[in-house]
């Protein structure tokens, strides 16, 4: 019982949190409570037993992500940025995709109920994922950490610029 409350305050927290990225103003606050929203979801993987998809939630997404999202936002000084006005079926197109979604959601869960859980033991261990993910997928691997590698000395470049040239 102590757990689906644990489990239920860390998904209303996730929510909410991800409802205030959306609508806040400040795009800093934005990324706080992205953050938030992270570590909520991450806490939701852990009430469930999937510990390491939240350690990987943490490490990836809050320790990473949110990381860069604020970095980018520390260089890019959106103080200058104006915002634009969108025409009307963009905007419509904004709000009625994820409407759409989740109303389809709602109608799968009331159609069809909730998935059953798996038995306990079931899926790949560590050992086995690990394996997989350094035999089969080496390479999209280490491309994608090729890739991580160039933003970030791109990042440093574009910085490195603005303070170079920047006459003050």
């Amino acid at each position: 019982m102590i757990t689906l409350l644990v489990f239920a305050l860390f998904a209303v927290l996730a929510l909410v949190a991800a409802v205030l990225v959306v609508v806040q103003k400040n795009v800093m606050h934005s990324v706080l409570y992205l953050a938030f929203a992270v570590l909520a979801t991450a806490g939701v993987f852990f009430t469930l037993g999937a510990e390491y998809l939240g350690a990987i939630q943490i490490l990836v997404y809050a320790g990473g992500i949110v990381v860069l999202y604020i970095f980018v936002i520390v260089i890019v000084n959106l103080k200058e940025v104006v915002p634009e006005r969108r025409p009307l079926l963009p905007t419509v197109f904004l709000v009625a995709v994820p409407v759409a979604t989740g109303l389809e959601v709602a109608y799968l869960l009331l159609a069809k109920g909730f998935p059953a859980a798996g038995r306990a033991g079931e899926g790949l261990g560590f050992g086995t994922l690990a394996e997989t993910l350094f035999r089969s997928y080496l390479l999209p691997f280490e491309l994608a950490s090729i890739l991580l590698l160039a933003v970030l000395v791109g990042a440093v470049i574009i910085a490195r610029k603005k303070l170079v040239h920047d006459p003050d």
